[in-house]
């Protein structure tokens, strides 16, 4: 089980897997509250978030957790680009193109704010 280690502002200072055998309880059932219960033992403090396979966004060291919305969210990757809270990924301000491929790549252009072929 993954935990994210929160800092200051909820920014993201580490991802600390856990063993399963660490996150289960007497009767050998599966609980990331134990695993929580292990981490705080082991760091003496309480800042830490489970990174569940149901968890929106992406858990990543210099990311952040937003409590309000209960969603991870990963670095800004230009300043244009806003951050949707349904589905925990930062958009343009544009659409990508729809023949967008592994063959027919774009990229973002920040300075020209489009979309461009590579």
């Amino acid at each position: 089980m993954k935990y994210a280690k929160l800092g200051l502002n909820e920014k993201i200072l580490n991802i600390i897997e856990v063993a399963d055998s660490d996150c289960k309880d007497s009767n050998n059932n599966f609980d990331n509250t134990i695993g929580l219960q292990f981490l705080e033992k082991v760091f003496a403090t309480t800042l830490f978030v489970p990174i569940l396979s149901t968890s929106v966004g992406l858990a990543e060291i210099g990311g952040k957790w937003d409590e309000d919305n209960n969603v991870f969210v990963s670095i800004k990757p230009f300043d244009s680009w806003t951050f949707n809270n349904a589905t925990g990924k930062w958009e343009a301000p544009i659409n990508k193109p729809d023949d967008d491929s592994e063959n027919n790549p774009y990229f973002w252009d920040e300075s020209s704010q489009t979309w461009i072929k590579k």
